[in-house]
């Protein structure tokens, strides 16, 4: 079950508004509406495992399960667009550390946002362009951002994933012309201060290179 009808059905169950819940996983009652009606994807795992542990389908003090070893190559587990080459880690954790600390429905908009460019030269192209720029509009729409960040906070993202951003960029840009690079790189830095317009704008530069 899709997880929007199962808030739908826990908040009829207990009586619950939109509002109420929405307030109870720390989200405005409009993202929550665009999740009840399917319009919007939970791709936020923080936010995921928040809204089961409410709705009661997965305990708060739940003991990992250990993870099954995966080889290197094993392309359904790990496929190629999510692995960040020469990084030990994925894109979503990459979207994590850049969202660390934001509030809702801003931080799921900018996941998906880093999602969508780190694999889109790996799988999609245009098309997952075109869909961080609409996260990236749907975000100014809705002012939800009060103030830019600084961009220092590219060295606690590093830091926290235990590596650097040439490193990080690199991996993300392997394999893609320069002049595409270096506006991936400038989005992402961008993205990272929450300077929306400056990030749509190099994301669209580089729909324009082809």
């Amino acid at each position: 079950m899709h997880i929007g009808r199962k808030i739908k059905k826990y908040r009829d169950e207990n009586n619950l508004s939109q509002k109420e819940f929405a307030e109870k996983i720390g989200v405005t009652q409009g993202f929550l509406s665009y999740v009840e009606n399917g319009r919007l994807n939970i791709e936020s795992p923080a936010l995921e495992k928040k809204i089961l542990i409410v709705i009661g389908e997965e305990s708060e003090n739940k003991t990992e399960k250990p993870v099954k070893e995966v080889l290197v190559n094993d392309n359904v587990h790990s496929p190629k667009h999510y692995m960040i080459p020469g990084c030990n880690f994925e894109s979503r954790h990459l979207a994590d550390a850049i969202v660390e600390g934001m509030p809702n429905p801003l931080c799921t908009r900018i996941w998906n946002v880093v999602k969508y460019l780190v694999r889109a030269e790996k799988k999609n192209g245009k098309e997952d362009y075109q869909k961080a720029i609409e996260y990236l509009t749907w975000t100014l729409k809705g002012n939800e951002i009060s103030q830019r960040l600084s961009g220092s906070r590219i060295n606690s993202i590093t830091d926290k994933l235990k590596t650097d951003w040439t490193t990080i960029i690199l991996g993300i840009c392997e394999g893609i012309p320069s002049n595409k690079a270096l506006l991936l790189n400038e989005a992402f830095r961008n993205l990272i201060t929450l300077d929306i317009q400056e990030t749509i704008d190099c994301v669209t530069k580089i729909i324009e290179l082809g």
